[in-house]
């Protein structure tokens, strides 16, 4: 599950850290989370984390034997998602 605010602030309280906490242990981004968020906004969205590791599962799901294999694989993958 992603959620994009939109440019609102981050709510930071205690009870929706204990939520996320119980129902993404350790896996959550955020202010006083497990994986910290960066105080100012970067290019990279929740979305974007999910992309990169959708595509990293899918380009190693088996051993890559050389560079240029390894170059060929990422194509077929981004190609494949678009």
């Amino acid at each position: 599950m992603g959620f994009q605010n939109d440019g609102a602030l981050a709510h930071f309280s205690a009870d929706v850290r204990s939520a996320l906490a119980t129902a993404f242990p350790g896996r959550w981004i955020g202010r006083g989370g497990p994986v910290n968020w960066p105080a100012l906004p970067s290019n990279l969205s929740c979305l974007d984390f999910f992309l990169w590791g959708h595509m990293k599962s899918l380009v190693f799901a088996s051993p890559v034997d050389s560079d240029e294999a390894l170059v060929a694989r990422i194509a077929v993958v981004a190609g494949g998602i678009c």
